[in-house]
């Protein structure tokens, strides 16, 4: 069995490059798609999104999990309506007026859904144990991902994840950066950093609710604990859902994929789904999903337990990729009994080099205007009134840019005359070019003949990259593209325009 998935960020700057079994194109009418709703009473509402227009060939890299067994087959275990009474509905982005998940992530141009999913229950787990709902430990999916066996063109399985998780664990993001996605390419292992193994996060044991037999009753109980990972079949309408409770009505199976899930609906009858496709698909990359959907959703899960925890240390703010100049404006928390300071580290390496120090919870100040331009990470440590450490947060990775750098932007059509009639999928290169810190972002735009400029922005950015653009997704005609880089901090705002094309579509 084998998992991938795309999103929006791989949709738009990078090709991707994943492995599965597709029956048909993923490209389905819209506006037909939400007739048939319409008329059928399906419940849920389509719309256009970066997944939902994706080739076959770019489908057939994307879906990764062979889902075993005839499609639209599935066992049911009668015990299911016979358990004890739960909650009608559970919410875990609401649940007693506070949101418990963690935001939603991209995984863009590698088949690391897997990784993704588990990242995800992994994360949200944390803010419940802690009892921290903000407390939002941004985890290493590269890490899980690379180190536990995941790769891009293959995908990887849940119980594999999970085990990992539970034997090794899985260390923040900041010892290695998730840089798959935007390159299509494996990372080694060896990229973690030096002191993973001190810098990792458990789970202190795992189980599966369901396992290919359908049990609302078992993941509804499961799901008391916190989020479960899932698997589905994706087909082909899921691709363009918008909101409402999502029921399979058309296209054919496209694969597989692994998704969580944060709670569920009595009233609707479905589970909602957290998915990893970016903030344009579904509700904000959330949605619902019938019990009873052909997808299998919920048949397959995998439920988490943390260990018992006595306090955490809370690193509020900046948050990773963050960018900052002069000084860092630091927010953090201690839930350990008897904390009576904190100290804000920037570190170079296991090197301290500016800290601050303040009461818990903690708001304060942190000059680094002192230090060069570069790639760094922060943390937070609480300690008791005689010095002794109770505790430390995680690591963010920040920037820091005390100096405005020089920066560039080219790109130019990939195996495609941009002076001849564009059509379908076009292709660019983009290079970019800075004297100190990378691009916080990178945006691209075009412009029609009615002057309005359409962007989209990627906020990671690296030296090579490339770009689709679906050019039958607007108006045949004439239109002026260009690339525009960003480095923006709290001191300023630094940008740059690539070279001005004009082109013209026509499919």
């Amino acid at each position: 069995m084998r998992f991938g998935l795309s999103s929006v960020l791989a949709t738009v700057l990078t090709t991707v490059i994943l492995a599965g079994t597709v029956q048909a194109a993923t490209q389905l009418n819209v506006n037909t798609l939400n007739k048939k709703l319409q008329e059928t009473h399906a419940g849920w509402v389509a719309k256009e999104t970066a997944v939902g227009s994706l080739s076959a060939a770019e489908a057939r890299r994307m879906m990764g999990y062979n889902r075993q067994g005839v499609q639209g087959v599935e066992f049911t275990n009668v015990s299911s309506y016979t358990r004890a009474n739960l909650p009608t509905a559970l919410d875990w982005r609401d649940k007693g007026g506070i949101n418990w998940i963690s935001p939603i992530l991209n995984q863009a141009n590698c088949g690391s859904c897997v990784a993704f999913a588990s990242i995800g229950v992994l994360e949200s787990m944390v803010n419940i144990a802690t009892g921290i709902p903000n407390i939002n430990v941004h985890l290493s999916a590269q890490n899980l991902f690379s180190c536990g066996g995941g790769m891009c063109d293959y995908g990887w399985v849940p119980e594999s994840a999970a085990s990992f998780i539970q034997s090794t664990g899985v260390p923040d993001e900041a010892c290695m950066p998730y840089v798959a996605g935007a390159t299509g390419e494996d990372v080694a292992c060896s990229a973690s950093c030096a002191d993973t193994a001190t810098r990792v996060v458990k789970i202190a044991s795992f189980n599966a609710p369901t396992r290919m037999v359908r049990d609302v009753e078992a993941v509804k109980q499961a799901l008391q604990n916190g989020p479960v990972v899932t698997t589905l079949s994706v087909y082909a309408d899921f691709m363009n859902y918008a909101s409402g409770v999502y029921k399979h009505v058309s296209g054919s199976v496209l694969g597989g994929h692994a998704i969580s899930i944060v709670g569920y609906d009595d009233a609707k009858q479905a589970f909602i789904v957290r998915n990893s496709w970016g903030h344009e698909w579904g509700q904000d990359g959330f949605g619902y999903v019938a019990y009873d959907d052909v997808s299998g959703v919920g048949e397959e899960t995998w439920s988490y337990q943390m260990p018992a925890v006595s306090g955490a240390v809370a690193l509020l703010q900046p948050s990773d990729y963050s960018y900052s100049t002069g000084h860092i404006a630091i927010k953090a928390s201690s839930t350990f009994a008897g904390t009576a300071s904190m100290l804000a580290s920037v570190l170079n390496g296991n090197e301290s080099i500016a800290s601050k120090s303040c009461a818990s919870p903690c708001e304060a100040d942190l000059d680094v205007a002192a230090i060069p331009d570069g790639r760094y990470d922060l943390q937070t440590t609480a300690f008791d009134a005689s010095g002794k450490v109770l505790g430390t947060s995680v690591r963010r990775m920040i920037y820091i840019a005390n100096t405005s750098p020089k920066i560039s932007v080219t790109f130019k059509g990939k195996d495609v005359d941009l002076t001849q009639p564009l059509k379908a999928r076009v292709v660019f290169t983009i290079n970019t070019t800075t004297s100190s810190v990378p691009m916080s972002s990178l945006q691209f735009n075009f412009k029609g003949a009615d002057g309005v400029v359409h962007t989209k922005a990627a906020n990671i950015v690296l030296s090579e990259m490339t770009l689709g653009w679906r050019t039958n997704l607007v108006a045949n005609g004439t239109y002026e593209i260009w690339m525009t880089g960003h480095v923006d901090t709290n001191g300023f705002q630094n940008q740059v325009e690539s070279q001005h094309l004009t082109v013209t579509t026509s499919n």
